[in-house]
């Protein structure tokens, strides 16, 4: 769609979606973006429930609905086109991270961008907020490594050292959001060296093209300035870490989940040793009763033959 049909057809549904939940919103666009394609909503708090899917639908005047909770997606015509339409995504969130999402969503190539630089401190941000990974449980169980830290916007830009005036604004410029990106305090160029990055970082080079611009193009074009960032002294994984458990007083959690997680552990390798145990005895007692048969044998022989 071009950006006209777009913002005309978005604030049409807004303001329908709009009266079927208290909050409502759309992300806003990225920078220098020319054509667009589905439109997304954020909402929640729905004013009836359950939610009238049907009655929202004609509101919409969709000529067809997918529900797949928490998103709905509906077909809606796409204006002066006959025949043709426009998908309209109304994802339903949870209040308290209604506003966290419109944030994520809105500046979803930037997190992109973030994603690279904070994974290799353990750090994670998803549609709920930002996570900590607990290092000796992410190789086993990457979900249960997760400890949740917060989902305030501009808590988690003041511990990443970035300016929160982007909470009140968009990017003008694709190059003016690559600065924002390369400003972020655990950024380090060697995190986008093609031949190293990680499997979703190669599919997001693939996909993504403004993350491809910024690996391919951006920071090699930078080498001055990247070999200054990779002078300085070097964080480690575990300091940040603490920082996060300390920023956001997570550390009694921390400790419980750890001890849970060990503790978990210890139950499941002594319940695989029981079972190798009873393995090796059901084993050698069939050992014994085949060598016991087979004793017999000779002997049963020889007394038919008497």
């Amino acid at each position: 769609m071009p950006p006209a049909v777009y913002r005309a057809v978005r604030e049409q549904c807004l303001e329908q979606v709009a009266s079927f939940f208290q909050r409502a919103a759309c992300p806003i666009e990225a920078p220098e973006k020319t054509n667009f394609g589905d439109i997304d909503l954020i909402v929640s708090e729905p004013k009836i429930m359950p939610l009238p899917v049907d009655s929202l639908a004609r509101a919409l005047n969709a000529e067809r609905t997918i529900q797949s909770q928490p998103t709905y997606c509906f077909a809606v015509p796409y204006p002066g086109r006959e025949g043709n339409y426009v998908q309209v995504d109304v994802h339903v969130c949870e209040s308290k991270f209604f506003d966290w999402e419109i944030f994520h969503q809105s500046h979803g190539d930037l997190w992109n961008l973030l994603g690279s630089s904070i994974r290799p401190f353990g750090l994670t941000a998803n549609n709920t907020g930002l996570h900590v990974r607990i290092p000796e449980i992410e190789n086993f169980n990457r979900k249960k490594s997760l400890i949740f830290l917060t989902a305030e916007s501009h808590t988690v830009l003041d511990f990443l050292h970035l300016d929160r005036a982007i909470l009140s604004r968009s990017f003008d410029t694709v190059e003016s959001m690559f600065e924002f990106a390369w400003s972020n305090r655990f950024f380090r160029p060697k995190a986008y060296i093609r031949p190293d990055l990680k499997a979703n970082d190669r599919k997001r080079l693939a996909q993504r093209e403004l993350y491809r611009r910024f690996v391919d193009d951006y920071v090699p074009s930078r080498n001055v300035r990247a070999q200054q960032i990779d002078d300085v002294v070097e964080l480690t994984r575990q300091e940040v870490l603490d920082e996060a458990l300390e920023t956001f007083n997570k550390r009694s959690e921390y400790r419980a989940r750890l001890q849970a997680w060990r503790e978990e552990r210890e139950e499941l390798a002594h319940k695989q040793a029981s079972r190798e145990w009873r393995k090796r005895k059901a084993a050698a007692d069939e050992a014994y009763t085949d060598a016991w048969v087979k004793s017999l044998k000779p002997s049963t022989q020889m007394n038919g033959l008497g």
